[in-house]
């Protein structure tokens, strides 16, 4: 068989956007990212079966939300035979001052730490099937809250998730009195 290479340090992780990685199944959590089928999801379930088969084959059950459309998958892996890793997207989060929100097209006017202004992540919609009655439906439930408290007169931060080259809007804070 192949010599086991796990003291040889591994590269480190790739900071470049649109990454994905290896990593094997003891490093997938509930909570965490990972692809579900091809799908970059949010897992709200993730769980390793023992002895699922007759040779005791283990596997591992995830199902999530895709990140970016909210729809969910399910799969189950079998963590023995040809198993290389499961894909997990490299992601990177950071928190922005928010100075303004454009409600018709969801784009945002964000300000970082260092004082930079950041223009290009939108909020999610809520769907293609969504019905476009007034702007606040548009968007996913994290959009509708930062419109309707930017609109309340609220001082936000927002949290931002990067993955894929692409900026999803994952959380919104009251800005801390400074």
């Amino acid at each position: 068989g192949n010599p086991r290479t796990s003291h040889h340090t591994p590269p480190p992780m790739a900071e470049e956007e649109g990454g994905i990685v290896k990593v094997q199944p003891d490093a997938v959590k509930k909570g965490g990212y990972c692809f579900v089928r091809g799908n970059p999801c949010k897992l709200d379930v993730c769980e390793i079966l023992s002895k699922a088969t007759a040779n005791g084959n283990k596997r591992l059950h995830v199902k999530g939300k895709d990140v970016f459309t909210r729809k969910t998958y399910e799969d189950t892996v079998n963590l023995t035979a040809g198993f290389h890793g499961i894909d997990v997207p490299v992601t990177s989060k950071r928190a922005f001052s928010l100075m303004d929100v454009d409600v018709e097209t969801g784009f945002l006017s964000l300000l970082t730490d260092a004082g930079d202004c950041k223009e290009d992540v939108g909020l999610s919609r809520a769907g293609e099937d969504a019905t476009n009655n007034g702007a606040h439906n548009a968007f996913d439930e994290i959009g509708a809250e930062v419109v309707r408290r930017f609109e309340a007169g609220d001082a936000l931060r927002v949290t931002v998730l990067s993955l894929l080259g692409k900026d999803v809007v994952i959380g919104v804070d009251a800005e801390a009195e400074g």
